[in-house]
């Protein structure tokens, strides 16, 4: 090992013990009241979806509606990652550059928020959205330096949706994140459910984001 990796390695974990410390503001609560309706409909959604998919893992249930669904319910929140010039990323691999402290990140903060974006948002996309995945071409098909010859975008957003949740869980959280990476596609299945029940009950709200996020509409 030579001295300037070395002295890197050093700087790196002295940073990863200081974001393990502060943690928990790390996770940010949403701005949805714990009481408004919309938490009561995504609770009951998530009940059957824990029910068809059960775990005993606490917090995944809470986490999941916290930071995805309530996170999401602003569509601009799916692309919350800009960069430089201040352009929001809707690729992948822009998302992975703003997010790796040799590239453009400029903390080990930065770069765990990046990657806690990218499995929450390929999560999201997956179980809520999976049909506005099916025309979506271009430099997310990369994923960066990553390329899986044949591979449907789906399996590609899989890949790395678990590959930053794990990631992430280097930096705080340890066991949620690698909970949801491990079982990446079991909470997948539950947001799946998710979806279904926003469909059988034709919320508006959903209805309309379907077709904006899917492009038609």
């Amino acid at each position: 090992m030579t001295l300037r990796i070395k002295v890197f390695a050093e700087i790196y974990d002295k940073i990863i013990r200081e974001i393990r410390k502060r943690g928990l503001s790390m996770l940010k609560s949403s701005e949805i009241d714990t009481g408004h309706p919309l938490r009561k409909l995504f609770r009951n959604a998530l009940e059957y979806g824990f029910k068809l998919n059960p775990t005993d893992k606490i917090g995944i249930a809470d986490y999941i509606e916290e930071q995805i669904l309530c996170e999401f319910v602003h569509l601009d929140s799916l692309y919350k990652i800009r960069d430089a010039e201040g352009r929001s990323l809707e690729d992948i691999a822009d998302m992975l550059t703003e997010g790796d402290v040799l590239l453009n990140a400029q903390s080990f903060d930065r770069e765990f928020q990046v990657h806690k974006h990218i499995g929450d948002y390929t999560l999201f996309m997956l179980g809520m959205f999976p049909s506005a995945l099916c025309g979506k071409k271009g430099k997310e098909l990369l994923l960066g330096s990553i390329i899986v010859p044949g591979a449907s975008l789906s399996e590609l957003y899989i890949i790395q949706g678990q590959r930053s949740y794990r990631i992430a869980s280097e930096f705080t959280h340890k066991e949620l994140f690698l909970e949801l990476s491990l079982n990446f596609q079991k909470y997948q299945a539950v947001i799946e459910i998710v979806r279904t029940y926003f469909e059988s009950t034709r919320n508006s709200a959903f209805l309309r984001a379907q077709k904006i996020i899917g492009g038609t509409g």
